[in-house]
């Protein structure tokens, strides 16, 4: 059966970043502010008209969530209401992850990082670390027999920047961006290597150590969104995928589609057998199970 278009929404702790899958790709993004989510209507309402008709006619396409943001979380369920009128569903709460898990309080772990790791494994099929560099910088590893083993969480590149500003009495407010300059001949310039470079020296650090319990170096993937700036410097990364996070969503919904597929056709297959079964026995037994049959029926109409 061809797989329904999804509309999906990655909701960070500063971005709200949202993609619209037709025909099983990714065919447009959009990325609005959290600190002003008034466009996620009109977004929202786009990415719907892009959709086209839908499996057995169904008039709605789902939209599904992964949240780090319980207050943004609940602006996107609203406009989704109000564009859409309908439900917004949440991936690890209505949709399943299917990816195993080898860490501690595993209900704790963000959805975030277990769909980016997902989304990885899916396409590498073998080890993958996969650094997140957003609000937060997040490095994780799936070892090679597709199991989350956990991973690191360092404050981003955006964070750090700003903690050097509020937390001293002289050091200037600086943006995150690829440093000038083979040193940081001044202040802004210091503050910038020693944050970029910092956060790309860790991430060295944090996969060698990886490669070392694996006993193989994993493949490196980098997503969020100083991913970009980080990629064009980084020598030993392997790719550089935007919207991972997207993708992981995604296919976590393919997936747990397929398993509700598996189940009903499961379920068919054993009432067949059942039937099948009825069909053999004698008259009398025949007669007391049909009418066990019509009984169920008669109340369940009544009801």
């Amino acid at each position: 059966m061809k797989l329904m278009d999804l509309i999906a929404i990655d909701i960070g702790n500063s971005t709200i970043s949202l993609g619209v899958f037709v025909n099983q790709e990714l065919v447009r993004t959009e990325r609005v502010s959290v600190a002003a989510p008034e466009k996620l209507v009109e977004v929202i309402g786009s990415m719907r008209q892009l959709c086209g008709a839908q499996p057995l006619g169904a008039r709605t396409v789902p939209v599904v969530a992964c949240s780090v943001n319980a207050k943004a979380l609940q602006v996107v369920e609203q406009a989704t209401e109000k564009a859409l009128d309908q439900k917004v569903l949440v991936a690890g709460k209505d949709i399943t992850l299917s990816i195993k898990l080898g860490i501690e309080d595993p209900e704790k772990v963000g959805a975030d990082r277990l769909l980016t790791a997902l989304a990885a494994y899916e396409v590498v099929g073998s080890a993958v670390a996969v650094a997140d560099f957003g609000t937060a910088t997040t490095i994780d590893c799936v070892n090679q027999n597709g199991i989350f083993v956990g991973g690191t969480i360092m404050p981003g590149l955006g964070l750090a920047c700003q903690a050097l500003h509020e937390h001293t009495s002289a050091l200037p407010e600086v943006a995150p961006e690829i440093p000038q300059g083979d040193y940081g001949t001044n202040t802004r310039l210091a503050i910038q290597h020693g944050v970029f470079y910092g956060a790309m020296g860790a991430m060295r650090e944090i996969v060698e150590r990886y490669a070392t319990l694996l006993g193989q170096w994993p493949q490196l993937v980098i997503t969020g969104g100083y991913g970009k700036i980080i990629a064009q410097k980084c020598d030993f990364a392997d790719s550089f995928v935007p919207d991972l996070c997207l993708d992981g969503i995604y296919l976590a919904y393919r997936k747990f589609h397929e398993h509700l597929e598996d189940e009903i056709q499961s379920n068919l297959s054993q009432l067949e057998s059942e039937l099948n079964g009825l069909d053999g026995a004698d008259g009398s037994s025949n007669s007391k199970d049909v009418n066990g049959l019509n009984g169920i029926k008669g109340h369940q109409d009544l009801n």
